[in-house]
C-alpha cells in the first residue's frame, strides 16, 4: 500500500467528499475565494491538480464541474481591491 502523503509521492486528484456542517459553508466559500485570489501565483502543476480535484469533487449542489467550466471561471473572475471602510 502506498502512502499518498509521502513527500516523494506527487499529489494526485482522488474522488473524495468533503464533510462539513451547513453552517460552515461560508468558511468554505471564503477559503475558495482566497485560493482564487492567489491563483496566478500558484505553480502550474498545483493549478492543474486543483482543477482536476475540483472536477471530480462531490458537491451538495449540481453546477458546472467540468474541467473546462472551471478553467473558464478562473479566467473570467477579476480580483479588485476592496473598498476602504469609512473612518469612524
Amino acid at each position: 500500500m502506498t502512502n499518498r502523503y509521502a513527500p516523494d509521492a506527487p499529489p494526485r486528484a482522488e474522488p473524495r467528499v468533503l464533510k462539513y456542517r451547513p453552517a460552515d459553508e461560508h468558511v468554505l466559500r471564503r477559503l475558495g475565494a482566497a485560493l482564487v485570489m492567489h491563483w496566478d501565483q500558484l505553480p502550474d502543476e498545483l493549478q492543474d491538480l486543483l482543477i482536476d480535484q475540483a472536477a471530480i469533487a462531490d458537491d451538495r449542489e449540481d453546477g458546472a464541474h467540468a474541467q473546462g467550466d472551471i478553467e473558464t471561471f478562473l479566467r473570467s473572475v477579476k480580483v479588485v481591491p476592496a473598498a476602504k471602510a469609512p473612518e469612524a
